[in-house]
């Protein structure tokens, strides 16, 4: 990974890396754009600091709320827990936004950026990669939404709603 030009002579915490591959390409393909933005944001010099954190934030709602809906397409069992730890995820960082442009703690905004590194190499590594498999399992393409193996589907996701966009599925119910 390029590294971010920054006045710190620092690492960032976690660079991508084949560890973090789900081999699900939109899954990977965000999750890298997250690395990448933690990283530039973990490294940003004071004055771009907060503009830096904004990005990785309006970035991870994006990128949560993708996940959000493919586990709720699939209805995926662990997907409650899943997406409530992303919505403690995006709580903690927009609290750490306010405290950074409102008392100007910059410290607590950079120290937050390190601990989702840590944070993030974990769910990566568990959740994400839970979900990346039953994905696979059933067949899901995340830009169709569509199913291909609905009969993998757990028990009470209605047959007419797979194999079919489910937004097409939705109105025709």
């Amino acid at each position: 990974m390029n590294t971010p030009t920054t006045t710190l002579d620092e690492q960032p915490t976690l660079t991508w890396s084949d560890d973090l591959v789900m081999n699900m390409d939109p899954m990977d393909q965000t999750h890298r754009e997250f690395v990448d933005l933690l990283a530039a944001t973990e490294l940003a010099p004071e004055d771009q600091l907060i503009a830096s954190f904004k990005s990785l934030i309006a970035h991870t709602e994006e990128h949560f709320s993708g996940e959000n809906q493919w586990m709720q397409d699939v209805s995926f069992g662990p997907g409650g827990c899943h997406t409530d730890e992303h919505d403690m995820i995006l709580k903690v960082m927009n609290e750490a936004l306010r405290r950074g442009e409102q008392e100007g703690n910059l410290k607590l905004v950079r120290q937050l950026t390190g601990e989702l590194a840590v944070w993030f190499d974990g769910h990566a590594k568990s959740m994400d990669a839970v979900l990346a498999m039953f994905l696979k399992e059933v067949a899901y393409d995340p830009v169709t939404r569509i199913v291909h193996k609905p009969q993998v589907l757990p028990e009470g996701v209605a047959a007419g709603e797979c194999g079919v966009p489910l937004d097409e599925a939705s109105s025709q119910a």
